[in-house]
């Protein structure tokens, strides 16, 4: 759903108003796009999420918190002229946002479009076979946290110690395969579709294409190959009995994801409002100053041994 304000209404109270229909329109369409409304800058749009969500959340680590706020974020700090892959966000993780809010400042001079793809659509389009398997193994996901690469263990893990991030490893479902100060090795095991029985529907839910290094551009696949094997990359993921998710398949996710996808074209203060569940989100390459920020909410969270049941 598109919505635009003839009178640039203020956002927050407009939301506050008109709650009950935004929140049909997230389990309808997936999403929301607020335009020409009043947003009032970043203390604005926190208000606004905070009016479209029942809670905000400030620990998430795989981005670096604004300093104007404890509940905005910057949005994921990557190469402008690479394309973000479609990924639900934290759904390699045990607590992951119901609800995802993005406030552009200022869009950028080509390019940079927004990217959605329905999780449901993906589920009815991806062969029976493969869905099966996924939902039978899950996923692990493996997170090799290396000094100068991707983010810190003390920022993903909000911690600032090694005797902290064993405590707090220990609370999270991760199991840790390599510690030191310098190298953390970590794996988790979840799903790869979500049941949401509130809804009688199933979603595709991943971070594949975050983490498979047959889904990497050319250029970083290339890099990261001259200084580690494919399996022992930043990042990486595979079946839940560790076996490896075929190239081919990879390639099938990444194609049925892009026939699946809608394009989202930026305006200074524009407010997307994403269904975290339901919507895999992305961003194409772009040129200029784009300048976005993030917020979270309404946490949800997986038992890790309850691959494949409802969360």
């Amino acid at each position: 759903m598109h919505i635009t304000s003839a009178s640039r209404e203020p956002l927050a109270p407009w939301i506050r108003q008109h709650r009950d229909r935004i929140d049909e329109a997230l389990w309808t369409d997936g999403h929301v796009l607020f335009r020409e409304f009043d947003v009032g800058g970043l203390e604005g749009f926190e208000a606004s999420a905070a009016s479209a969500c029942d809670a905000l959340y400030r620990h998430y680590g795989d981005l670096p918190l604004a300093s104007a706020s404890d509940n905005v974020y910057f949005a994921t700090p990557y190469p402008k002229h690479l394309e973000i892959r479609f990924h639900n966000e934290a759904s390699h993780t045990q607590t992951w946002p119901s609800r995802q809010l993005f406030f552009c400042l200022e869009p950028a001079s080509e390019g940079g479009e927004w990217t959605l793809s329905d999780g449901r659509r993906v589920v009815e389009r991806l062969p029976v076979d493969m869905l099966a398997r996924f939902r039978d193994l899950g996923l692990i996901y493996r997170r090799r946290f290396i000094r100068g690469l991707d983010a810190s263990w003390e920022q993903f893990f909000q911690v600032g110690s090694l005797e902290e991030l064993r405590e707090k490893i220990a609370s999270t479902g991760h199991e840790i395969d390599a510690i030191s100060e310098n190298d953390l090795t970590v794996s988790y095991r979840t799903h790869a579709l979500l049941q949401i029985p509130e809804h009688d529907t199933e979603a595709w839910f991943n971070q594949i294409l975050l983490h498979h290094p047959d889904a990497l551009p050319g250029q970083i696949d290339a890099m990261l190959g001259k200084h580690f094997r494919r399996d022992q990359y930043p990042r990486t993921v595979f079946f839940g009995d560790g076996s490896p998710i075929p190239a081919e398949w990879v390639r099938t996710i990444d194609r049925v994801l892009t026939e699946c996808a809608i394009h989202i074209p930026t305006q200074a203060n524009d407010v997307l409002l994403v269904n975290n569940l339901l919507m895999a989100h992305g961003r194409l390459p772009y040129s200029g100053n784009r300048q976005v920020r993030v917020a979270l909410g309404d946490m949800r969270e997986h038992a890790a041994a309850a691959v494949g049941e409802p969360a």
